[in-house]
């Protein structure tokens, strides 16, 4: 598990759905700001998004580390079939599924099921996203 302690007491500014891929725009008690990319999502739950979003904490983790609380908190995910309870858990955990969390400290939470995270600061995130599709 991988813990973002820059962004506590920082701002979760929103996001950007580009298909697969998810940008989270998330800024310190500093005001540096920065993008989450998740890449490959196939889960995304955002709820209760205000403005000032507060953030508690920020995490990642790997496919190794989370559990079904963690697959069930995603919507895509949920089991009709109580007898199946393990079968996504088991199937993101062989695709070696990611999983980021933002919890609130006031307003929005977020957990994204995806390939990949990459946490880039706002400048390189405008080159490598934005800029380029000029």
């Amino acid at each position: 598990m991988k813990t973002y302690h820059e962004f506590h007491d920082g701002l979760f500014e929103g996001l950007w759905i580009d298909d697969k891929r998810v940008h989270v725009f998330l800024s310190t008690t500093d005001r540096e700001r920065s993008t989450m990319v998740a890449e490959g999502v196939v889960g995304l739950d955002v709820d209760d998004l205000k403005k000032g979003n507060i953030i508690f904490d920020v995490v990642t983790k790997t496919h190794e580390e989370w559990n079904e609380q963690d697959v069930a908190e995603l919507p895509e995910m949920q089991m009709i079939d109580s007898s199946k309870a393990n079968v996504p858990l088991a199937r993101a955990r062989q695709q070696k599924l990611m999983v980021l969390e933002i919890n609130p400290s006031y307003g929005g939470s977020c957990v994204i099921l995806a390939q990949s995270f990459d946490l880039h600061n706002r400048k390189d995130w405008l080159e490598r996203y934005i800029l380029v599709a000029r």
